[in-house]
């Protein structure tokens, strides 16, 4: 399905708990940003302060992420305390939540350069320095999925608003890695922008982000059943119709910088 613009109480209540998706006191920081440079850094590196600021201040967001952040988490609210596989989580917070929550989290991520120039930290460094303020123990691995040398499986894997930075060559090998690693029964949640200014709602095939990735490709690749997911609001499905999402957009969550919207869908491995 599409994320809606309206959010549920319960996600509004979880953005709340966890500053989701820019992180806490945004006035405050912003106020702080005009401060001379060394008393700024001095400022922003307090453990006092990142801690305040939660832990979803440290990655720059889109606006749908307040609906994708939410959804991906309550997806995974059945499973006990378990091993989970984040793709390309970066240094956003959702690793640090399910940390928090009991999980044993692995965030596999390049740090490639998806369209917002490169990193101005250390990501590695950052990522410890994160995991200190948290009180969690999140493992980094710096790699693509299918270079990533994982061993064992995991109960679930998430993958939030990643894949259409890929190419259809890497979204085949990381949908590959992703059966080698997940246990029977795992759920593979993902979320998947969805640009209003590429085909098929126009010629353009790609933007500074990526391209628009078939839903219906990727199940295929998979051979996982979909266990939540709407095929007339998923790209790539005979029942999408560009014309029907386009009659509704005033019921979805639109990026207020960028003409994005989510697509959200779990699949479900066999339990054999």
């Amino acid at each position: 399905m599409l994320a809606r613009r309206e959010l549920p109480d319960n996600y509004r209540r979880w953005n709340d708990t966890w500053g989701a998706p820019h992180g806490r006191h945004q006035v405050g920081f912003g106020l702080v940003s005009r401060l001379p440079a060394s008393t700024r850094k001095t400022i922003l590196r307090s453990q006092l302060v990142q801690r305040d600021r939660g832990p979803f201040a440290f990655q720059p967001n889109t606006s749908t992420r307040s609906v994708e952040y939410p959804w991906t988490y309550f997806q995974l609210a059945a499973l006990g305390p378990g091993r989970i596989l984040e793709i390309g989580g970066a240094l956003s917070g959702l690793q640090f939540v399910l940390a928090k929550a009991g999980h044993e989290v692995h965030n596999v991520d390049p740090f490639f350069d998806y369209g917002v120039g490169e990193y101005d930290v250390d990501p590695v460094a950052e990522h410890a320095a994160l995991n200190k303020v948290f009180g969690t123990d999140v493992k980094l691995h710096r790699a693509t999925l299918p270079d990533a040398e994982l061993t064992g499986t995991f109960a679930a894997a998430i993958c939030v608003s990643t894949i259409e930075h890929l190419s259809s060559e890497d979204i085949e090998s990381t949908l590959d890695a992703v059966k080698r690693l997940l246990a029977p029964g795992g759920l593979l949640v993902l979320t998947v922008d969805l640009f209003l200014n590429l085909a098929p709602f126009c010629s353009r095939q790609s933007n500074v982000w990526g391209s628009n990735a078939s839903i219906a490709r990727i199940e295929k690749i998979l051979g996982y059943e979909m266990v939540s997911g709407d095929r007339t609001e998923l790209y790539g499905y005979p029942e999408f119709s560009t014309d029907a999402i386009q009659s509704r957009l005033d019921e979805f969550a639109i990026g207020v910088h960028y003409p994005q919207m989510a697509q959200l869908v779990t699949f479900q491995a066999p339990d054999h």
